[in-house]
């Protein structure tokens, strides 16, 4: 066991060394919603400052966990540094920025190791950082086990990850495996921004459906439950969900993903809630979704829903959404483009797919207008303000809902862009629709994830390029 360490740890060394980050994730205790995680960092001797994700893509706000990062510990590595007298180090939190660690790296050190513990919170409410793990299954979101150097550009960040995962669990994930030992996953190195948009789930109780080629490429859907019988998912609906890449192509034209991995966890006690990411989507529903027909009708939208976000707003985003790094603020004025026409699409396509029926889509329409005759939020809040509060906007309460107004930006994003949809049908005389503009807008060479900011005066540009119209 020592010696296995000893050569762990030079293998630590000797990457960060060559300038990579290499990051261990022990997820042994995920049942008891504990992560060990060790980062070594290249560095050299002087201040360095190290930060903790705090503005998480997709989720429009700054909601990194910090809170739940504890034990935290440094220590100095180098050539001139044993193992034996390696120096722990002093270290601050930044007092005006919670999310940076101030350490000194001393002379002779090469690199430095940093050491913490993750919890996971056991409420089911949230994002990413509500609850993700149960007895029974997890969900690895990179972004909470990671510290990186201030200043950095996540695409300019070598990464080399490794995952520990409790004994028999299955997993899925669009990252590559370099390679399996058991439960111990070594995962090729890629960029920090294409770790944190490829989350892992795992269980005890795990499936995955091939899904077969669509546009040139294969897609799967994992699913994980706090029980064997949750996972069970039936010919039908697997040839519903082929069905929605399929019309996911016809509708785009290109694809922006080498492969695509739905994620889909199932249970009682994590957080409810999708979240996009170009190669995949972390899709979170009850344990009973797949059980029941009628709820199954009433969530199979979701994956719908992420999986349009691959080209809009994982491939098309917004340019306050197309940020350097994680700890930018982001300026989600055009969040009503971002979700709420995905909302529309979503809401489309899983029509096409046949994962809802049409009377269903058409409920869904005229439900969206009836609850907007009752916001009273509305004579004073625009629906552009809606998009700009988005960070405050997740979190309100409930209570005087309608007088606040809340994230609209969804459902009356939707009704602006089915009234996009109905003017250039209108207005072409039935040869265009608002397929014609998708085609155009999230188009482009595709066949792997690339990122094309826009501004309002890109898609306006692109809807007169389809339909002239004031």
């Amino acid at each position: 066991m020592l010696r296995c360490a000893v050569f762990l740890l030079f293998a630590v060394l000797t990457q960060a060394q060559q300038g990579v980050l290499r990051l261990m994730v022990d997820a042994a205790d995920a049942p008891r919603r504990l992560i060990h995680v060790q980062l070594s960092v290249p560095a050299t001797p002087g201040p360095l400052t190290l930060v903790y994700p705090k503005w998480i893509p997709g989720e429009h706000g700054p909601t990194g966990p910090i809170a739940d990062v504890v034990s935290l510990k440094f220590k100095a590595h180098g050539p001139a540094i044993s193992e034996v007298t390696s120096q722990s180090l002093d270290w601050r939190r930044d007092p005006t920025d919670l999310y940076a660690f101030n350490v000194t790296v001393p002379g002779g050190a090469t690199s430095l190791t940093a050491s913490f513990d993750f919890i996971s919170p056991p409420a089911s409410g949230g994002f990413s950082a509500g609850s993700s793990m149960t007895t029974e299954l997890a969900v690895i979101n990179w972004n909470q086990f990671l510290l990186y150097p201030r200043g950095s550009a996540s695409d300019d960040v070598l990464v080399q990850a490794n995952l520990r995962l409790p004994r028999g669990w299955r997993y899925g994930t669009a990252l590559a495996i370099a390679k399996r030992s058991g439960e111990n996953l070594e995962f090729h190195p890629v960029s920090l921004t294409t770790l944190v948009d490829s989350p892992v789930s795992a269980g005890a109780h795990y499936r995955t459906v091939d899904l077969g080629d669509a546009g040139g490429a294969r897609h799967f859907m994992h699913i994980a439950g706090d029980t064997e019988r949750a996972i069970a998912v039936t010919p039908e609906w697997t040839d519903r969900y082929k069905k929605l890449a399929a019309e996911a192509s016809v509708l785009f034209g290109v694809r922006h993903y080498g492969e695509y991995h739905f994620l889909l966890t199932l249970s009682d006690h994590v957080a409810h809630f999708g979240l996009e990411h170009h190669e995949s989507s972390d899709n979170r529903l009850e344990e009973n979704a797949l059980l029941d027909v009628s709820t199954h009708q009433l969530s199979a939208d979701l994956m719908a829903h992420e999986f349009v976000h691959s080209w809009n707003g994982k491939y098309r985003r917004p340019a306050g959404l197309a940020l350097k790094n994680y700890q930018e603020p982001a300026n989600s004025e055009l969040v009503w483009i971002y979700e709420g026409l995905t909302e529309y699409l979503g809401e489309v396509l899983a029509a096409r797919s046949g994962l809802v029926d049409a009377p269903r889509f058409q409920e869904w329409l005229a439900d969206i207008g009836a609850r907007l005759d009752h916001q009273t939020g509305r004579a004073w809040r625009s629906l552009a303000d809606t998009s700009i509060s988005a960070p405050i906007l997740f979190n309100a309460r409930e209570d005087y809902a309608a007088l606040r107004r809340g994230i609209d930006f969804y459902s009356e994003g939707a009704l602006v862009w089915l009234e996009v949809d109905t003017r250039i049908r209108k207005l072409s005389g039935g040869a265009k629709s608002l397929d014609s503009f998708c085609r155009a807008f999230f188009g482009g060479p595709g066949g792997a994830p690339a990122v094309s900011a826009y501004s309002m005066g890109d898609v306006v540009a692109a809807l007169n390029s389809v339909q002239p119209f004031d």
